[in-house]
């Protein structure tokens, strides 16, 4: 099977052929892992976010009723509204965000390179999932300059 590849961390590599994408924890592509095209939506991260929203809203709204207009002049409040908008955040990604290792590129429809001025740059490849669905997967690069040419080579120059 002939590849293209660049590395996403340390220890996996995202290999690109004419039909899919897929990442692996080695340089030669022995096997193509199986895709699952969920959504995270019921992962155990998604579920813990399920429990802090849960518990952070029981506290905002008995704090509420409580303290009733006075709810601001506690500092703690506005943590605690901070953390409730960023725990729903969470959530609402995690039904259109993937984790599978494999992407069919008939199925892609955009591919977006995101830099962030403090972070190591990433892919965001979003492609229609089951029932039409589009999802997104999240593709950190390591290595910018190893990556570009290979995406472009493949034919998946990213969107800035």
């Amino acid at each position: 099977m002939q590849t293209t590849y660049f590395r996403i961390n340390k220890k996996e590599f995202c290999h690109i052929t004419d039909d899919t994408i897929f990442i692996i924890s080695s340089k030669e592509a022995e096997r193509v892992p199986p895709a699952h095209e969920l959504s995270e939506a019921w992962g155990i991260t998604s579920v813990l976010n399920y429990i802090v929203f849960v518990m952070l809203f029981v506290y905002v709204s008995a704090a509420v009723m409580g303290w009733g207009a006075h709810f601001f002049e506690n500092p703690v409040n506005y943590g605690a509204l901070f953390l409730l908008f960023v725990s729903f955040k969470r959530i609402i990604d995690g039904f259109v965000t993937s984790k599978t290792p494999n992407i069919d590129r008939k199925k892609i429809t955009a591919v977006y390179l995101k830099s962030p001025k403090f972070s190591y740059p990433r892919l965001e490849v979003y492609f229609e999932g089951p029932a039409g669905k589009i999802l997104r997967r999240t593709i950190p690069i390591l290595y910018k300059k190893e990556a570009m040419p290979v995406l472009e080579e493949a034919g998946l120059s990213p969107r800035p």
